[in-house]
């Protein structure tokens, strides 16, 4: 956490770190730190691109924590009731699936906030808010993307998806497009096997950020990609700028 916490940044700029698979930090000027999906636990039943975690849970130290969906590698079982124990006044943000999910494992209610799709939630600093990344008919858990909103500066984060809005990626990035985020952050592999830069790609022509980041690799050795796979193909794109942030790297945009 010491890159984190020794950044320093102007207003209108935020900082945007990254640990590998989807686990991002975003630090604002006023020194809030916001999570998305920290999977900082380790099976060794699992073959990971690297085997020790990129920060210890005891050592996450963040004022808040969102969880795309209940799914291992984004809502960590491990992982967050070691931090919601160490950090009391970190507060968890998620779908009601994860919130309960997280009660169940010894997290205490007042340390979790189950969120409403397509509505705003302020905290300090910022506000946030919660889009489907997939149809909720489809899902076994409810999937969430988030737009967040600091000094101006729209960010998307994707977190997961499913092969049916690859076919018909307006159904659920046309809201998306309408916010006009100025970054996205899309997955280029992962969970399924169909999953291919290309699909990110797609999503990204929908939305048209300024600043496309690609995720969900370079964590599981069998579902990783090099991410220059993804940046290839917009060699022919000049209104985006694909940025590969390096494993336990940063980011800073300027608003300027």
């Amino acid at each position: 956490m010491e890159s984190v916490n020794n950044l320093r940044l102007k207003k209108g700029e935020v900082g945007i770190f990254w640990f590998g698979q989807n686990t991002y930090v975003l630090k604002t000027s006023n020194e809030t730190t916001i999570a998305i999906d920290p999977y900082l636990s380790r099976d060794k039943r699992l073959h990971h691109v690297h085997p020790e975690p990129p920060i210890k849970p005891e050592e996450f130290n963040v004022d808040y924590v969102f969880c795309t969906h209940d799914h291992w590698d984004h809502t960590d079982p491990i992982a967050l009731p070691i931090i919601a124990k160490k950090f009391p006044e970190t507060v968890i943000l998620g779908s009601h699936e994860t919130c309960q999910h997280l009660t169940e494992l010894g997290v205490e209610k007042k340390n979790l906030v189950p969120l409403k799709p397509k509505t705003a939630f302020k905290l300090q600093g910022f506000s946030v808010t919660p889009y489907y990344s997939v149809s909720p008919e489809e899902a076994d858990t409810t999937h969430y993307g988030y737009v967040f909103e600091i000094e101006g500066i729209k960010i998307y984060n994707m977190g997961d998806t499913f092969q049916s809005v690859v076919k018909n990626p307006e159904s659920i990035l046309g809201e998306i497009a309408n916010v006009s985020p100025d970054i996205a952050m899309f997955p280029i592999i992962g969970d399924t096997p169909q999953r291919k830069p290309e699909d990110a790609f797609k999503f990204t022509m929908v939305v048209k950020p300024k600043i496309v980041i690609p995720c969900h690799y370079d964590c599981f050795s069998d579902r990783t990609i090099d991410p220059q796979n993804f940046i290839k193909l917009f060699k022919e794109v000049t209104s985006i700028k694909p940025i590969v942030i390096p494993y336990k790297g940063k980011y800073v945009y300027s608003v300027s």
